[in-house]
């Protein structure tokens, strides 16, 4: 499957999902579904060590809790990967994958939204149309599908978008638990997700002050 955008046929293709699976790599992606496993087990471990606190955090707190659990795990996976630069200059959180690829963490809705504030830099960043072929540099969101209902973290998700709120594909990544890269399964995103999403009629907590969080 091709994803094509442009005034002229085959002006500009978005890049096929299988095509992202492959070039990221099992081992890239496999830290990063364990990344968000492990996330997911330290946001259970904080709600229950002191509870009484826990019901009293603000969005954004919890937010940003699970963005630097995140980000610790996966940082701490792929400090040695011969692909790999780890970008961390406060706001900006990114890392480049190859000289195609630059990821940044994002907490998506279920209606495969992301919050981030609307500086013209972030703007910028998420406008993948402006790829030009043969010098391709791809933004790519990866982060996890938040349950706002119960407040858990649900599937690791990878989105590819040309524009922050334009997603064009996006796919959920298990690690099954296992520990081989081979263990990694993906599987894409139904495109007939609910439009309506009341999550998101929230106030700016939810939003965080990193461009790159």
């Amino acid at each position: 499957m091709s994803y094509e955008a442009g005034i002229f046929s085959g002006m500009f293709q978005y890049p096929d999902q299988q095509k992202v699976i492959d070039d990221l790599g099992d081992k890239f992606l496999l830290a990063f579904a364990k990344a968000v496993d492990t996330a997911r087990n330290d946001l259970t471990a904080f709600e229950q060590f002191r509870p009484e606190w826990f019901v009293n955090f603000s969005k954004r707190f919890v937010a940003n809790f699970i963005h630097e659990r995140m980000w610790a795990g996966m940082v701490r996976q792929l400090i040695d990967h011969a692909e790999v630069t780890i970008v961390d200059n406060e706001p900006t959180r990114q890392i480049h994958f190859g000289s195609n690829y630059v990821v940044r963490f994002k907490r998506h809705s279920s209606a495969l939204k992301i919050e981030s504030f609307p500086t013209p830099g972030a703007l910028a960043f998420w406008t993948n149309r402006a790829t030009l072929p043969d010098l391709e540099l791809m933004t790519l969101a990866m982060g996890y599908i938040w349950n706002p209902d119960i407040g858990e973290i649900g599937d690791a998700i990878l989105s590819f978008r040309d524009g922050k709120d334009n997603p064009i594909w996006s796919v959920t990544l298990n690690s099954n638990e296992g520990e081989s890269a081979t263990d990694i399964t993906w599987a894409p995103v139904p495109p007939e997700l609910p439009q309506l999403d009341l999550s998101e009629i929230v106030d700016d907590d939810q939003s965080s002050a990193d461009e790159g969080s």
